[in-house]
C-alpha cells in the first residue's frame, strides 16, 4: 500500500482524485446499486447519464464535470493558498457570491447539485451580521466530509490546526456533530497519506485506529469549544457516535469481506440516531456513507479499482467518489489515477494548479482563473446541454419531467428517528396514495 512519490504528487493526487471520483459518481447520484449494475454494468470511465435519466434533464450530468463537492474544495484551496487559513466568513462570502451570479432560473447561481441543507444554510449566510458558525443546516450528511481534502493536505503536519480548520469550515454548512466528525475523519485520513512519518506504509487497520483516535480528540474539541453552535440532539451520546462507529473499522479491514463490512456499517449507522432507518451504505447519512468510504479508501486497493466500487454503491455516489478519490489519490499520487480519467475531467488544469498552489502556499496568478468565473462557465455549459437534451427527447416523443422545487428544510428538535408505529403509519399512508 502506498507508492513512493513526492509531496507535490500527493497534493495533486488528492485534489485530482477528489474531482475525478466526484465527476465519475455524478451521473449515478440517486441511483441504487442494483440499478447501476443493470444500466451500466462494469464502470470503466465517464458514463452517459442519459441512459439512466432519460426524460429527466435536471438529473443529467455533463460527462467529466464534477459537482458541488469539488467546487467547494476549490474555494477552500484558494483561501488556504491566499491567506494560509480558511476563515468561515471568507468561505461564506464566496459561497454567497457563487449563488448570486445568474446562469438560468433553474440554478442556484453556479452551484451544482445543491441540497436542501445547503439552501437552508445559504439563506442565513447571506446575512453579514450572522455568525457563519451558526448558519449551517441540521442535516447529518456527508457534504462537509466530501470537500475537506484541501485542509488535510495543507495541515497534514499540524493536527491541532487541522482539527479547528475542519470544524469551523464544516459548521458553515453543517451543524450536526456527526457530519462534522465525519469531515474530521476524511481530513485526518488525507493528512495521514501525506504526513512525513510514513503513515502510508502502515497496515490499513493501524491507519484506521490512528484516524479513530484523532476523530475522538476532535469530537471532544468540537463539543467543548464549539458546542453552542451545534444542533441539539435528544441523546447526548449521539454527538460522539461517529468515533464509536470508527472503532469497527480495524476489524472490518483485517477481515477484508466487503459484504460483511457494509452490513456491519449499516447496522452501526442505525445505532447513531438517524432521523430515519438506514438500509444502504451509500445513503447520505454520515455514519453510513463516510464509514463506507473510509473502509474502501483505507483498504489498500488501487485508485482504478476502488473508485468503481465506491460509486457503484449508488445513492450519494458523487460524495463517495470524492471522499475515496481524495484519500487514495493522496496516498498514491497523480500517476495512480488513469490518465484518460484526468484527460476527460473538466477544468483539470485548474485543479492541478490549485494543488500546486497549496504545496507552495501561494497562488500563481499567471494561469489561475477564479472559482466563480470557472464554475460559471462550466455550469452554463451543462445547462445548455440539458436544454438541448430536453428538446431532443421531446422530438422523440419522450415525456420530459420538470424538476420539483426544493422545499425549505426545518431544523429538527431532536436527532432520533420516530417510534416504529409512526413509520408504519407513514408507510401505510404512502402506499395508499400510490395505490
Amino acid at each position: 500500500m502506498g507508492t513512493e512519490c513526492s509531496r507535490l504528487e500527493r497534493f495533486r493526487g488528492g485534489l485530482l482524485g477528489l474531482a475525478v471520483g466526484d465527476a465519475l459518481g455524478a451521473p449515478l447520484a440517486g441511483m441504487k446499486s442494483g440499478h447501476i449494475r443493470q444500466v451500466y454494468g462494469e464502470i470503466g470511465g465517464y458514463m452517459d447519464a442519459a441512459r439512466a435519466w432519460k426524460g429527466r434533464p435536471h438529473r443529467w450530468a455533463l460527462p467529466g464535470l464534477y459537482t458541488n463537492n469539488t467546487q467547494r474544495a476549490l474555494v477552500i484551496s484558494d483561501l488556504l493558498a491566499q491567506e494560509g487559513r480558511c476563515e468561515p466568513r471568507a468561505l461564506a462570502d464566496v459561497f454567497v457570491e457563487m449563488a448570486d451570479v445568474h446562469v438560468t432560473k433553474d440554478t442556484l447561481g453556479c452551484h451544482r447539485r445543491v441540497s436542501r441543507n445547503f439552501r437552508w444554510a445559504l439563506e442565513r449566510l447571506r446575512s453579514s451580521a450572522a455568525n457563519p458558525l451558526d448558519c449551517g443546516g441540521p442535516a447529518p450528511g456527508c457534504g462537509a466530509a466530501a470537500r475537506v481534502a484541501p485542509l488535510g493536505l495543507f495541515f497534514a503536519d499540524r493536527p491541532n490546526d487541522l482539527a479547528r480548520a475542519v470544524i469551523e469550515s464544516s459548521l458553515v454548512t453543517h451543524r450536526d456533530p456527526r457530519a462534522v466528525a465525519a469531515a474530521l475523519a476524511v481530513a485526518s485520513a488525507v493528512a495521514r497519506m501525506v504526513s512525513v512519518e510514513g503513515d502510508v506504509r502502515r497496515r490499513p487497520a493501524d491507519l484506521a485506529r490512528l484516524v479513530a483516535d484523532e476523530v475522538r480528540a476532535g469530537e471532544a474539541l468540537l463539543i467543548e469549544s464549539y458546542g453552542r453552535h451545534l444542533v441539539r440532539l435528544s441523546d447526548p451520546a449521539a454527538s460522539r457516535s461517529f468515533s464509536a462507529a470508527l472503532d469497527l473499522l480495524p476489524r472490518l479491514l483485517d477481515e477484508g469481506d466487503d459484504t460483511l463490512a457494509f452490513e456491519s456499517i449499516v447496522r452501526q449507522a442505525n445505532r447513531c440516531a438517524p432521523d430515519r432507518p438506514v438500509h444502504d451504505p451509500g445513503e447520505g447519512f454520515a455514519p453510513a456513507a463516510v464509514m463506507a468510504a473510509l473502509y474502501l479508501a483505507l483498504g489498500g486497493r488501487s485508485y482504478a479499482e476502488v473508485i468503481p466500487l465506491a460509486i457503484g454503491l449508488g445513492r450519494e455516489a458523487h460524495d463517495l467518489g470524492a471522499m475515496v478519490g481524495a484519500i487514495v489519490g493522496a496516498r498514491d499520487g497523480e500517476a495512480a489515477i488513469p490518465s484518460d480519467w484526468i484527460a476527460g475531467l473538466v477544468n483539470s488544469d485548474q485543479i492541478r494548479l490549485r494543488a500546486d498552489n497549496l504545496d507552495r502556499r501561494e497562488i500563481d496568478y499567471t494561469t489561475w482563473c477564479g472559482v466563480v468565473q470557472l464554475e460559471l462557465e462550466a455550469t452554463a455549459t451543462e445547462e445548455r446541454e440539458r436544454r438541448r437534451l430536453a428538446v431532443e427527447w421531446e422530438k422523440k416523443g419522450i415525456l420530459v419531467k420538470k424538476k420539483r422545487r426544493a422545499r425549505p428544510r426545518k431544523e429538527p428538535e431532536a436527532g432520533f428517528a420516530p417510534p416504529p408505529g409512526v413509520w408504519l403509519r407513514r408507510k401505510a399512508a404512502r402506499e395508499k396514495r400510490r395505490g
